[in-house]
């Protein structure tokens, strides 16, 4: 299971250019990819498997909002999987917001860990919440 990671200092920005529904990587405006992810560093994959993600929704608040996870990143441009939390993947302008968000599936993985074994309060799940 990934580690879910956040940030109270993200800074919403937008699409350079336009991705398509099937799309796995998207591409940020100029000099605003670290901002984005607020300081938050995501760990290199292992084995073809991404240990971290930080959710982001792509057009928020509107009906066609897309929910994603970022699972790696260079510069600008991000590795991302497409359609979480219930929402479906659909195609996204250039200049489109893209906004770090907190989802309800973000909350139910965080009770998991408290309810289910998860390791309590030592997990790395709580602990990255916590900012740990």
């Amino acid at each position: 299971m990934a580690v879910r990671k956040f940030s109270s200092i993200s800074v919403e920005t937008t699409l350079a250019s336009g991705i398509g529904a099937t799309g796995t990587t998207m591409t940020v405006a100029t000099g605003t990819g670290s901002s984005l992810l607020g300081g938050v560093t995501l760990g290199p994959a292992v084995g073809g498997v991404y240990p971290d993600q930080f959710t982001v929704a792509l057009d928020p608040d509107t009906t066609n909002e897309e929910i994603i996870f970022i699972v790696a990143n260079s510069g600008d441009s991000f590795t991302i999987v497409r359609g979480q939390a219930g929402t479906t993947a659909i195609s996204h302008s250039s200049g489109a917001t893209v906004r770090h968000v907190l989802t309800s599936d973000d909350l139910n993985a965080f009770e998991a860990g408290l309810t289910n074994g998860g390791g309590g309060a030592s997990s790395p799940d709580i602990l990255m919440l916590m900012g740990g």
